[in-house]
């Protein structure tokens, strides 16, 4: 992600960041980032593209988490 990020300039590790911190609400993550409802899950979409997990799973998550704070 963060490699499509700088290439693209996606927003994706922002966007899963407040995803997370929002326990996975997309109209909280959407109103935190001034984005619409559909952006988000975009986003998260393309997350679960890149990944290969799924964001709405929490043993996924609890992955992303940590892949996201080891960095």
């Amino acid at each position: 992600m963060l490699d499509h990020d700088a290439r693209s300039g996606t927003g994706l590790v922002e966007t899963l960041e407040v995803f997370l911190d929002e326990s996975g609400s997309w109209n909280r993550t959407a109103a935190r980032l001034h984005l619409h409802v559909n952006t988000v899950r975009y986003r998260i979409g393309r997350v679960a593209e890149l990944t290969g997990r799924d964001p709405s799973s929490f043993t996924d998550r609890v992955d992303l988490y940590l892949a996201l704070r080891s960095r």
